[in-house]
């Protein structure tokens, strides 16, 4: 079974901070990432934080928690973004990832 997630950029990738929406299992929810500190949240459609849970790259694993967010799936989505980030050097407009 392959099972993805899709995530785009919405709104300008350039900013300092970039909202991110994604779409998996037939679920969809986003996420603010933050350049400069590399931290991401879950968030709104407007890019309000739901919640305090916050991957934060200095810690290594998120802490806090958020209703109604799957932080498996807020994991998968944070590795997707970070593993884009990395290989663009900067935000990406597309994180999309594919689990075979």
């Amino acid at each position: 079974m392959t099972a993805s997630i899709g995530i785009w950029a919405h709104g300008d990738p350039t900013g300092a901070v970039v909202l991110y929406r994604w779409e998996a299992d037939q679920q969809t929810g986003f996420v603010t990432f933050e350049v400069s500190s590399r931290r991401i949240r879950p968030a709104d459609s407007t890019g309000r934080p739901v919640g305090d849970l916050l991957f934060d790259p200095a810690q290594d694993e998120p802490s806090g928690t958020a209703a109604g967010v799957d932080r498996r799936l807020f994991a998968q989505v944070v590795v997707a973004i970070m593993r884009a980030y990395r290989r663009a050097g900067k935000a990406p407009e597309t994180a999309h990832a594919y689990y075979y």
